[in-house]
């Protein structure tokens, strides 16, 4: 029997990246209307940088997301302002359901892990928000590649050919997709209603995070 293994994508499926920025914003800015707006703007250059088959850090990544965002809707900015949306990312929270549902998985003997589009020292501190430890951490930093390249999903394969490895994630874009087209059993939470827009190509879809631990009792 081999051992099972369970990998997450970190923000927007363990980490709330949409309260923890609008928090930030609404500090800096003052408008909650605003705010819904800086993260449509950020979300549409993000995609497009990590398509754009060049690595540079995510850092980088997000200062040049946010300032695109803040030029978009006509917000004035400094290199404090960027400094501080950047380093709100240590301060993300993690999903209420996100840390109770991970001990109950890792109690079933199956391993944990997380492949994220990050910066390792952005991910170490959103390990220690979740509070919970992983065996398993593969970011873009490492490979010099972002999801939804395919071939981050072959590398992070490489450590476990001796698992059935299961790649959970709230995104079908980033994460659902790319992994499926290679072989890899995917888990759907579907927080953001990817389901109404259409199907989606996951082995399992679920409604809340914590529906995880009943596929994990079915397969062990």
């Amino acid at each position: 029997m081999h051992k099972i293994v369970f990998t997450f994508d970190c923000y927007g499926t363990l980490i709330n990246w949409i309260e923890g920025v609008e928090r930030e914003f609404i500090e800096l800015y003052s408008s909650i209307r605003l705010a819904k707006k800086f993260i449509k703007y950020w979300s549409e250059k993000d995609w497009e940088l990590v398509n754009s088959g060049v690595y540079i850090p995510y850092r980088r990544i997000l200062e040049t997301s946010f300032k695109y965002a803040l030029d978009k809707i006509g917000l004035d900015y400094n290199d404090d302002t960027l400094r501080k949306i950047v380093h709100s990312i240590y301060r993300w929270p993690p999903f209420p359901d996100v840390k109770p549902t991970l001990e109950k998985i890792r109690d079933m003997n199956i391993e944990l892990g997380i492949i994220s589009n990050t910066d390792r020292d952005f991910i170490i501190k959103s390990i220690d928000n979740i509070g919970i430890d992983f065996d398993y951490i593969i970011v873009a930093e490492d490979i010099g590649i972002y999801k939804p390249d395919p071939r981050v999903f072959l590398k992070a394969g490489e450590y476990f050919k001796n698992f059935r490895w299961i790649h959970v994630s709230a995104y079908p874009n980033y994460d659902i997709e790319p992994a499926t087209k290679i072989g890899v059993e995917t888990i759907l939470v579907d927080r953001y209603r990817y389901t109404d827009r259409g199907e989606v190509p996951a082995t399992y879809i679920v409604k809340k995070f914590g529906d995880i631990v009943d596929i994990g009792r079915k397969i062990i």
